[in-house]
């Protein structure tokens, strides 16, 4: 057996658990081994001391007493209800205003949604890239993903060009 094997079995050793046979080999090799002695003298001096620890005994009453403690700290029925109408007011309202935004929003959702892998094909750069220029890009998120609107990147995309076209026609003015 490895000093490894060795140290996972002492405590069983000490508690006697362990067959007559693994009990005779690790003896043997504590005999000779002074690695495995002193880790048995170590674990047997902390064991001595954790068992004159006193032990602390539950009342009588505890149980029932922790099962009225937390009958205290659990919510009555009503404050319950009150706490689920008040989240089924707010989830409605935020529906009825995410319906009204759909009519205003819509124009500028027609169109495909892509999503970062469909935006890098379509304007043919590296996922790698769309991602240093994220925040130049109209985009919005479902979760934690970006989805953009082709719409709305062409329209991007020629704002770009037009300030393009604008700073070479002021440069070629200035010359």
């Amino acid at each position: 057996m490895t000093c490894n094997e060795i140290k996972d079995k002492l405590v069983e050793f000490l508690d006697n658990e362990l067959s007559e046979t693994d009990r005779q080999n690790i003896q043997s090799h504590l005999d000779n081994c002074t690695d495995c002695a002193d880790e048995l003298d170590s674990l047997q001096k902390f064991l001595a001391g954790f068992r004159k620890l006193k032990t602390i005994k539950p009342s009588r009453n505890w149980d029932s007493e922790l099962d009225k403690k937390l009958t205290k700290a659990q919510r009555p029925p009503e404050v319950e209800i009150e706490i689920l109408r008040s989240a089924i007011i707010g989830l409605s309202q935020r529906v009825q205003k995410l319906e009204e935004m759909r009519g205003y929003v819509s124009p500028f959702l027609d169109g495909e949604i892509m999503d970062v892998e469909e935006l890098a094909r379509y304007l043919r750069m590296s996922v790698d890239k769309i991602f240093e220029i994220i925040d130049q890009i109209p985009n919005f998120r479902i979760g934690y993903e970006y989805r953009f609107v082709k719409a709305s990147i062409d329209q991007w995309i020629r704002s770009l060009e037009q300030d393009s076209y604008q700073q070479r026609d002021s440069y070629s003015s200035e010359i």
